[in-house]
């Protein structure tokens, strides 16, 4: 310890004599006089004295830090203007709203190499180069980054395909957003409100979208992986209109850690120019009472055209976990298809609602799931496929489901 302590005191000694020689050359040019008087605040600040340049120790701060505001301010005017009769892509919708979110100067991105898939960059960078970071071929850095940057109180957005976010740097940066969180609720703690972290991971190609990019990109694990990490909110957007949405949500701040998967093609827009998203909630798009779809992502677009093949089948759009919708669906004692171009994340959602909010728990043979886990209900990787032969392999495309639907309710007669 004697060791450091002596290594440590020395580099301080040698940073003082730098900053004391710079400041002493600045001295000799009149022009300089404001650079000197901002130097010398930033140095008391960090508790140097100018008499002998030794540092000065104390006063502790026993308080707590000011309050944050965490709202960003914009122009909901100039937002993009979507059009229900076109497609959009993710890509879109994130760097037009990006060029007006980022006029306040709280909004940072960082990229990691795929600055194109996400279109942080070129939305941040319209407003301000100098926020529109990019860590290049370096995932664990990239969120490293994105914390710091929330840890100073800015709204940090980073984005890379969804089977390359590092687990162990997620739950570290989990494990110190509760450490914040219970110092803001602690009675002596020294964080205040709004000193959380507003940290959006933007996950993109999610599901089925990283189409012939090899078993590495294809995210239907990812989900499940990161829904085991405290505090993560897990969104899986299903329609243009509803990222814009989604990411107004996440504008209004201290939000926490958010888990945003996207898909990467163009997709047709699903809502109205009323919705607004809301977390955990679930919304029906049709209604039907012979059975009912569950599904989210571009799994919605193909349940909707399900139910157009087969009249009277309702399907929810569920991005964020309802339980409460959840518990409706089955209480209802309609046939349940929970089709998932995943290993099956709402599924296993509302299994785990059904037992631990219903004490006697029956019917489940009217739950059926079709998603990418193996016949036996194990967890496999995905091979490189077109999207259009990837949801006919495993049966979620709209005919597939439609005929799912129609032989489970002659089998069940219901």
């Amino acid at each position: 310890m004697g060791q450091e302590v002596e290594l440590q005191s020395e580099l301080r000694a040698r940073r003082v004599e730098e900053f004391r020689a710079y400041y002493a050359r600045l001295g000799e040019h009149a022009e300089s006089a404001d650079i000197q008087a901002t130097l010398a605040a930033r140095a008391r600040d960090m508790h140097l004295d100018f008499s002998d340049w030794s540092q000065v120790v104390g006063p502790a701060v026993t308080g707590r830090v000011p309050r944050r505001d965490k709202q960003i301010r914009y122009n909901p005017d100039l937002l993009p203007k979507i059009d229900s009769k076109r497609q959009y892509s993710a890509a879109d919708i994130v760097t037009g709203a990006m060029k007006v979110f980022a006029r306040d100067s709280r909004v940072v991105s960082i990229d990691s190499d795929l600055a194109t898939t996400s279109g942080l960059e070129a939305g941040v960078a319209a407003a301000d180069q100098r926020r529109a970071l990019n860590a290049c071929v370096a995932e664990a850095n990239m969120m490293a980054l994105g914390e710091a940057f929330a840890v100073l109180g800015y709204n940090a957005w980073t984005s890379t395909f969804c089977p390359f976010w590092d687990w162990k740097v997620m739950r570290r940066i989990a494990v110190g957003y509760q450490e914040r969180l219970e110092s803001i609720e602690s009675s002596d703690g020294w964080l205040s409100e709004g000193h959380g972290l507003d940290l959006t991971m933007l996950a993109t190609a999610s599901n089925f979208e990283t189409r012939t990019n090899g078993a590495t990109h294809m995210a239907n694990d990812d989900v499940l992986l990161f829904d085991a990490i405290a505090h993560l909110k897990i969104i899986d957007v299903s329609c243009p209109r509803q990222l814009l949405s989604i990411m107004q949500w996440i504008m209004e701040g201290n939000r926490g850690l958010v888990y945003l998967r996207v898909m990467r093609t163009p997709s047709a827009v699903l809502y109205g120019s009323d919705y607004a998203f809301r977390f955990g909630q679930g919304r029906m798009l049709r209604e039907g009472d012979r059975a009912v779809i569950v599904s989210s992502g571009r799994g919605v677009h193909e349940a909707l055209a399900a139910a157009d093949l087969s009249p009277g089948i309702a399907v929810v759009d569920m991005p964020s976990i309802d339980e409460e919708l959840l518990l409706q669906l089955y209480d209802s004692r309609r046939l349940i298809i929970f089709a998932e171009q995943n290993n099956g994340y709402i599924w296993q959602n509302f299994l785990r609602v059904l037992y631990r909010r219903r004490a006697g728990v029956s019917g489940t043979d009217r739950v059926v799931i079709v998603n990418t886990l193996s016949p036996e209900g194990r967890a496999r990787f995905i091979h490189s496929a077109t999207y259009e032969e990837l949801i006919e392999a495993y049966a979620l495309s709209a005919s597939k489901l439609a005929a799912k639907v129609e032989q489970l309710l002659q089998e069940k007669r219901l």
